[in-house]
């Protein structure tokens, strides 16, 4: 497996992408939405039957798509605060073992 190097820079602005994409998909679903709301009062019969379950099933899956970008994000968030931490402590250790 490679290497993975990385700061908490690095993290917080990766997570912050994932917050960008999450921000994207949201208005993609809310523009979907907005186009069903406004067709559905044409949909009709069988047709509009499956056009407004394919919409339903759209959001369901858009949205637990948007969830799981959220929740990426949040760890990778947490990961840095966590490698910001940890690297604290490693250089106070460090120091304290110097007499710095």
């Amino acid at each position: 497996m490679a290497e993975m190097k990385t700061d908490a820079a690095t993290l917080a602005q990766e997570a912050g992408n994932f917050e960008r994409i999450s921000g994207d998909l949201k208005t993609q679903i809310d523009q979907v939405e907005s186009t069903a709301g406004s067709l559905q009062t044409q949909w009709r019969g069988a047709a509009g039957t499956a056009a407004q379950a394919a919409v339903v099933r759209f959001q369901e899956a858009a949205n637990k798509q948007k969830q799981e970008l959220d929740e990426i994000s949040t760890n990778i968030r947490q990961a840095g605060v966590q490698y910001s931490k940890a690297d604290d402590e490693q250089q106070q250790a460090l120091s304290s073992q110097m007499g710095f």
